[in-house]
């Protein structure tokens, strides 16, 4: 096993947290940003749906993307201005 399958490195559970939001508006269009130039991400929200917006202070909307795609996703986001260094930290 000194050679790992490089097909590990494209499981589904490699993926990081690229970004936090305290609104869900903020979150989806960092997706949209990132879906269009060809990203797959992930985004966990737990907001009820949209209903009680005040559990995304508590815990915020995260917007997890694949290992190999973590600067890339970043230098996407931030020329959109969507992120900035408070959203990457939490």
């Amino acid at each position: 096993m000194n050679n790992p399958s490089p097909e590990i490195d494209r499981h589904p559970l490699n993926t990081v947290v690229l970004a936090y939001f305290h609104y869900r508006y903020e979150a989806e269009l960092a997706q949209g940003y990132l879906d269009e130039s060809g990203v797959p991400t992930v985004l966990l929200i737990d907001d009820a749906g949209g209903m009680d917006v005040g559990l995304s202070f508590v815990n915020p909307a995260r917007l997890l993307v694949g290992l190999e795609y973590v600067e890339r996703s970043r230098l996407i986001l931030e020329e959109a201005g969507v992120i900035d260094q408070d959203a990457l930290e939490m």
